[in-house]
Order: C-alpha cells, then sequence, then structure tokens
C-alpha cells in the first residue's frame, strides 16, 4: 500500500508570452458557470451561506445583490449589531464576522473607507464585509481575488445572541436576491481580465512512475525528447537528474541521500529563452503534492555582467514588482523555495540593467538570452523534512456516522499499528529519532473533504508525563520552525487568529481546535525531544461539528448552504449562553433563577378571571381559563429548563392556542346570545387559533389578530341579539327608499341602543379593562431579546387581568334574559284566543 502523495510532485509548466508592447487582441470572455437566487428571507438573527468555486481559468466573477433595506454608511457605527445586516466575502471557509468585535470592525474597515469592497489584492485569508443595500453589483477580476473555493455569508443581526436559543425573537425579517457569474477566456491561449494577453504553455508530463510499498506516487522522467512550438521553433530538453542535498550545485552528478526522491527538471536551452531589457514573461509551476522545495536557476547568461535576471514568484496568483512573495537575481545565485505550498505558483522573469539600478547609465545589449532550470525535490520511504530525515504517516479517516453532523470522523495511521476502532493511537511508536539533533520532527498528514470546509479540526494529546511536544499545523504544506500556520505548546499558541483555540491545557494535556478547516491536505508536525521512551502520550486528530460540543450549554446542528455543495456545523445555545461555541454567558445564575420565577409565577394571574367564571358558574370559561394558566406556567418552564412534562413543541402549541382562546373567549361571553350561536362562534374560534398557533404562535401581529377576531365576535353577538329584541333584521327584504322617513326610526334605535349597553356593562370596569389590555398590547410589543422576561411576564399578568375586568363589567342582572324565550311564550298565549273566536 502506497504512503504517502507528499512524497512527490506532479508539475506541470507553462510559458506566458507578455511583452510590454502591443497585447492581443481581446476576445470575448464566456460564462464558466452562474449561480441566482431569486429571493433568499433570513429572520432575525438569522443567517446562511453560499459557496462559489472559481477556477484557475477564470477572468473575473460579478456578483450582484438586492436586499430590501440600506444602511448609509454613515449610520453604520450607530447601528446596534442586533440590528446589523451585512453580505461578508471570504476565500477557503465560510465567514464567522462576530467571532469577535475586533475581527467584525477589521471586516467592515473597507466599507467605512471608501464605502465598498474596496481595493482586494489577492490576500490570501480575505474577508470583507458590506452592510444591506438595497442594489449592490461587485465585479473582481483575477487580478484582485484568488481562484479557489470563496464563501458568501448572509446575516441578519450580529452578536452573541445570535446562537441563543429565544422563545420569541423580535425583529424584522430580510430578504436578499443574488445573482453571480463567473466568467473565463475562451481558449487556454488567452489569459487576463479581459483575455487580451497570450498564454504558451509547455507542459513537463512525460512522466515515469514506479510503486513503492511506502508510498503513493513517486514520479520519474527517465527520457529526453525535443518539443517544437506552434509559433517557434523552440528547443527544450527535459533532464533527468538525482536530488541532492540543499547547497549542492544543479549540474552535479551526485544521487544525493537515499531518501530523497529523483526530481523533475525542465531546462529550456540558451537559443530559446530571450529577453529584451524591460520584458516580461511569466511561467506557472503546478506543484500537485507535498514536496521539500523547488529551485529556479538561470544558466549559460553570456557575458553579459550589467544585466540581472530578476525572478518574482507568488503563490496561486501572478507576481507584479511591488506585489509578489519571493523574488531575487537568479542570475548570480539559484532561487529556492523551501517546503512551497500545493498549487499553482507563478514565475516572472525580466531583465534589469545593474547600471540602472546604481543610477548610472552603461550601454547594454537590446537581447539577453539565456537557459532556465526548475527543480521540484520530494521525499520517499514515508520521510519528510528539509533532509527527508523524518518521519511521515498519513492518516485515513474514518466516519462516525452520525447523522445530525455528516462528516463528523477521525484520523488514525494507516500503517496497521493503530486500530481503526480506536479514536486514538499511542504516540511515542510512531516518532522519529536522531542521533545528532537535539530535537526530531515527525508529521501526520490527512485529507479534509470537499464540502466538509464547516467543519473543524480537533486535535488533542494526553500524556502521563509532562508534555514536552510542540505542534506546527499547516494546510497545503509541510510545517516547520519558520513555517506554519498555527502553532501550540504547553505553554503558549499562536492565539492571535480566530479561527484557532487552545483550551484546557495542563502540563500533560494539550487540547486544540482549527474552525472551519479548509478543504484539502493538512500537515501537522510535531517537534519533540529524541528522548521519549519514558512516556506514554495518546493521540486523537478528529474531524467535528462544533467546537467541545457547544461546551454542554446548547446543540450542535449542520445545515448546507445554498449552494448545496457544502455543509456546515454551528450551535443552538440555551437561553444562558450564546456565542460560537456557546460560551458567552448572557444570563447569570441569579439572573436565570429571577427570570424562571417571574415567568412562571406570573401565570397565576389566571386565577382572577377563573374565579369570576367559575362563581358565576360558566364552566366552559373556567376550564378555558385555567387550563391555559396551567399550560403557559408548564411551557415556560420547559423553556426555561428547569422541567419539561412534554415536549417543548407541545406545550408551545397550547400555550398560545390556549391564550389566544382566553382572549378571544372572553369577548364571545361578553355577548349574551343562544348557547347554539355561542357553540358555532367556539368552534369556528377553534380552528382559527389552532391554525395561528400551529403556523405562526410567535408573531408580533397575532395579538392584533386575535384582538380583531374577539371584537368581531363580540359584535356579531351584539348584532343577533339586538336585531331579536328589536325586531330588526339588517338585509330587509322591503328597502325603503324614502330617507325622510327612515331617519326619525334611526335615532329612538340609537338611544335604546346606548340605554341597552349602560344596562349591561358597569363602565367603569369596562374602561379599566381596555387600559389593562393595552398593556398587554405595549408589553407584547416591547419584547426584545435581553428584555423579554420581564415584559413578558408583565403580558401574562395584564392580559388576565383586562379578562377579568372584563367579565367583571357585565352586570349580572342582565345575563338571564332571553328575548327569544318571551316570544315563543307570547305565540303559545295566542293559540287559545284564536280557537274561542272559531267556536
Amino acid at each position: 500500500m502506497a504512503a504517502a502523495r507528499w512524497a512527490a510532485a506532479l508539475v506541470t509548466l507553462g510559458v506566458l508570452a507578455l511583452a510590454a508592447g502591443p497585447r492581443a487582441c481581446a476576445a470575448q470572455p464566456v460564462v464558466l458557470s452562474s449561480y441566482g437566487q431569486s429571493r433568499l428571507s433570513l429572520k432575525p438573527y438569522d443567517w446562511s451561506y453560499l459557496r462559489v468555486d472559481l477556477p484557475a481559468s477564470f477572468s473575473s466573477v460579478t456578483m450582484d445583490f438586492a436586499t430590501d433595506k440600506d444602511i448609509p454608511r454613515e449610520h453604520l457605527r450607530d447601528l446596534p449589531r442586533s440590528d446589523l445586516a451585512i453580505i461578508c466575502l471570504m476565500i477557503a471557509n465560510p465567514p464567522i464576522p462576530d467571532i469577535s468585535g475586533y475581527y467584525l470592525d477589521n471586516l467592515l474597515s473597507n466599507f467605512l473607507a471608501v464605502g465598498s469592497f474596496g481595493d482586494m489584492n489577492n490576500q490570501s485569508n480575505l474577508a470583507q464585509c458590506i452592510p444591506f443595500q438595497k442594489n449592490t453589483t461587485i465585479v473582481l477580476t483575477n487580478d484582485q481575488i484568488l481562484p479557489g473555493v470563496w464563501y458568501v455569508g448572509y446575516f441578519n443581526g450580529l452578536g452573541s445572541a445570535r446562537t441563543q436559543s429565544k422563545m420569541i425573537s423580535r425583529g424584522r425579517a430580510r430578504s436578499v436576491s443574488t445573482s453571480i457569474t463567473v466568467e473565463g477566456c475562451p481558449s487556454s491561449a488567452l489569459w487576463g481580465p479581459y483575455c487580451n494577453q497570450t498564454i504558451e504553455m509547455i507542459g513537463c508530463s512525460q512522466l515515469s512512475r514506479y510503486n513503492n510499498s511506502r508510498n503513493l506516487l513517486v514520479q520519474t522522467i527517465d527520457t529526453q525528447r525535443r518539443l517544437n512550438t506552434r509559433e517557434n521553433n523552440r528547443r527544450t530538453s527535459f533532464l533527468l537528474r538525482s536530488n541532492l542535498p540543499i547547497g549542492h550545485a544543479l549540474d552535479s552528478n551526485s544521487t544525493g541521500l537515499p531518501g530523497v526522491e529523483n526530481l523533475i527538471t525542465c531546462s529550456i536551452s540558451n537559443d530559446s529563452l530571450c529577453l529584451r531589457q524591460g520584458d516580461m514573461k511569466f511561467y506557472f509551476l503546478d506543484i500537485d503534492n507535498l514536496a521539500v522545495q523547488f529551485k529556479i536557476a538561470a544558466a549559460n547568461f553570456g557575458l553579459v555582467q550589467r544585466a540581472s535576471l530578476i525572478c518574482y514568484l507568488r503563490y496561486n496568483a501572478f507576481p507584479r514588482r511591488v506585489l509578489h512573495d519571493y523574488s531575487g537575481d537568479i542570475s548570480s545565485a539559484p532561487l529556492v523555495i523551501k517546503l512551497p505550498n500545493i498549487g499553482r505558483w507563478y514565475i516572472a522573469i525580466e531583465i534589469l540593467n545593474k547600471t540602472e539600478m546604481n543610477n548610472t547609465t552603461s550601454p547594454m545589449p537590446d537581447t539577453t538570452c539565456f537557459s532556465f532550470d526548475w527543480q521540484v525535490t520530494g521525499c520517499l520511504n514515508g520521510k519528510a523534512g528539509i533532509n527527508c530525515s523524518w518521519e511521515a504517516y498519513v492518516l485515513q479517516r474514518v466516519p462516525r456516522r452520525n447523522p445530525s453532523v455528516p462528516f463528523e470522523s477521525y484520523y488514525v495511521p494507516t500503517d496497521g499499528r493503530a486500530m481503526l476502532e480506536d479514536s486514538h493511537f499511542l504516540l511515542e511508536q510512531f516518532l522519529s529519532n536522531s542521533s545528532y539533533e537535539q530535537f526530531a520532527w515527525t508529521y501526520f498528514l490527512l485529507d479534509v473533504p470537499q464540502g466538509s470546509a464547516g467543519a473543524l479540526i480537533h486535535v488533542q494529546l494526553k500524556s502521563d508525563k509532562e508534555l514536552n511536544y510542540e505542534l506546527y499545523s499547516r494546510y497545503g504544506g509541510l510545517s516547520s520552525n519558520d513555517s506554519w500556520d498555527y502553532y501550540a505548546s504547553r505553554t503558549s499558541s499562536s492565539n492571535g487568529s480566530i479561527f484557532f483555540s487552545l483550551q484546557n491545557s495542563t502540563n500533560s494535556d494539550m487540547d486544540l481546535s482549527i474552525f472551519y478547516a479548509k478543504e484539502g491536505t493538512w500537515c501537522f508536525g510535531i517537534k519533540h525531544p529524541n528522548n521519549t521512551s519514558n512516556s506514554q502520550t495518546y493521540i486523537s486528530v478528529s474531524l467535528q461539528g462544533c467546537h467541545r460540543n457547544c461546551n454542554q450549554k446548547g446543540v450542535c446542528h449542520s445545515s448546507v448552504d445554498e449552494s448545496g455543495l457544502t455543509f456546515y456545523s454551528f450551535c443552538t445555545c440555551d437561553r444562558d449562553h450564546g456565542g460560537f461555541d456557546c460560551t458567552d454567558e448572557l444570563v447569570s445564575p441569579n439572573g436565570h433563577i429571577r427570570q424562571s420565577v417571574f415567568l412562571i409565577a406570573s401565570n397565576a394571574a389566571a386565577i382572577l378571571p377563573a374565579f369570576w367564571a367559575l362563581r358565576q358558574k360558566a364552566f366552559a370559561e373556567w376550564i378555558l381559563y385555567t387550563s391555559s394558566g396551567i399550560s403557559s406556567a408548564l411551557y415556560h418552564s420547559c423553556d426555561v429548563g428547569t422541567w419539561c412534562i412534554l415536549s417543548f413543541h407541545v406545550l408551545q402549541f397550547l400555550d398560545f392556542w390556549l391564550s389566544f382562546m382566553a382572549v378571544i373567549g372572553t369577548f364571545i361571553y361578553m355577548a349574551t346570545i343562544k348557547e347554539a350561536s355561542k357553540r358555532a362562534m367556539h368552534t369556528a374560534v377553534f380552528i382559527l387559533t389552532a391554525i395561528l398557533a400551529a403556523t405562526g404562535a410567535t408573531r408580533s401581529a397575532n395579538i392584533g389578530i386575535v384582538v380583531a377576531i374577539g371584537s368581531l365576535g363580540l359584535l356579531i353577538g351584539w348584532i343577533l341579539e339586538f336585531s331579536t329584541a328589536q325586531r330588526f333584521t339588517c338585509c330587509s327584504w322591503r328597502i325603503n327608499l324614502s330617507v325622510p322617513q327612515r331617519w326619525p326610526n334611526l335615532v329612538p334605535l340609537f338611544w335604546n341602543t346606548l340605554e341597552m349597553l349602560n344596562k349591561r356593562f358597569h363602565w367603569l370596569y369596562l374602561l379599566v379593562g381596555f387600559i389593562t389590555l393595552s398593556f398587554a398590547a405595549v408589553s407584547w410589543k416591547l419584547e426584545s431579546n435581553s428584555s423579554y422576561w420581564i415584559w413578558h411576564s408583565m403580558w401574562h399578568i395584564t392580559i388576565y387581568t383586562s379578562s377579568f375586568f372584563f367579565l367583571c363589567s357585565m352586570r349580572v342582572n342582565m345575563m338571564v334574559h332571553s328575548p327569544e324565550t318571551n316570544y315563543e311564550l307570547t305565540r303559545q298565549d295566542s293559540l287559545p284566543r284564536t280557537e274561542s273566536r272559531e267556536t
């Protein structure tokens, strides 16, 4: 079985013929991919992600966002975080803008400065945000951003409360429409943002591979060939050379160290590569696996002593004179890049006059020709490091099959010394040994699968003695003292990154996490003393959903981004905590007790209307008020984490449904209509309130809907009662068009109605009932995440108290009359008189 892809480097070479003169005719870019979403709705404190893949051949990407909110730049600093709606863009992993306040300020810095995304210059860890705007169009070219996987994040409300569990989230939902178009050049011979630069490609693809018991892929080149290009007769020689220890000459015939792999060398002869002063040519080098180094050198530079051949290198982006990762004068010494990252490296070559650099003038040939060598070095036999002297192991992923977190898994070595059933293994049996150095290195390599960029890498070391290990992690390359992304030891760590956490570490334990780890190859290098035989250290490496399982203060969930290509995990914290991993305490223990007592005990106000209904022998209303108060108390007891007699969703439905019924039932009871009519109205109300409670119980508009339904029921009841009492129907079959004759009849009806209302109600109680009902509506409206407990408790008290005052406003002596009964008695008395007349 093969050991490691890191042992070899697959190389592809290309040359980009870019001169200082006129460029090639521009070609129309073609659409490589596109994405459109008509409307994404975000509730308060809601968020979502969208994955956008930019291939290496892309020329530009256009992103159009249309939202229903416009946040001016001058109001951004004064806006509360809970009301802030933003769009973020980040490479490689989903953005977490509110993981810290300082980080959010950095993300918004460009917008605060220039009112847009600003100037983006291929920063590998770039993340920028803008607030919601009515219409925003962003055009980014391959000169501005890197190819790869990018994530767009949509957020409606930020802060620690974003992940806090909330019974009611007050605020306004926001919507955003997205359209993204990725364009590229129609031909591989064209390059640039506008496809107006030509590319001449030369590929080193004639590789011979041989198998080794501890290598996944080992490459050599065993042939020499002549390559004739289409545009000119350029002679290129591919030479096979052995890899040499660092510092040996390029043309040496030494075989080098035993563990060093044969390398790939592409040499362009003297008559094929010529540059004029001021010209610049570009090449690219693809490294597909972990390599020790690659070296660039110039030879056969002739007698031109006044010229310098300057080489610029940049990872995954085209280098410029003022923007590059490495540079050097390869006419005097090779440029060596140790432990290069996996991916595409771009190389720019130009001729500079040394006398011009020294502010002097001296004639120089117009054209300079030279040879050009590339070399890429890897290690054999499961070795790694600069001298290929350290052990390196590939870790295989073992899925846990957790349905809530699809990508959850752990990693173990592939050589059989660790059991697949165990998520941890003994570290000392894998460590490197060295007889001539004080410290040794051991490397562990793993792959984060595609689509799981929303996961975290968790590494834990537990020893029976004091830990003397240092851990260096790096994405896409071998780690070392000078080259790493994250560092951790028993006493210190690279805690400057917001995506790295080292917690609960002691003298014998080390526990670290990398949040939202990038997809691809990760290297973990352990620096350790040579003598470790007297200790036992177990190490576990896993891919998890949530950091520390949300610290036991919440539940870990997973979701998929809007493109359906990436899973991401997040915490849903309890009522007292929030933040990315539920570590932020939003409610203190004493505050939790106080809030629980208020929310549960305030439901005792239901005793007032229930007691009144029981005294009047209104048993249906008595059951309604009593069950409403009890269900609300049980629901809030479950909501605050005290006790759940039923599931949370069942208790929530019962609480809101019975509360709605209690309000509407009070209004219906105030209309003393026949029991048959009242039963019909109650049945209709049961259905309507059940729909409200099931489809959107926490909507702010529900209080208005419930009061409107209750008022409508009361109005219908009064119309039925008054029409029967006055022998009056609203829809008479005879319509009298004589207004002067109808007007005198309406006046007595109006005064009779007022007299009846005066006899039916105690106006003082009725007024107090409306005042308390208004207080209930205000309490409902003022509820927020931080003040929910006090205002919702006031809602309980005021809504039950208003029902009590409404019931008390009815005069008891008016509740026993039924106009239809008197009518029936009159009809029965008239029959004997009719029969006596006939006889």
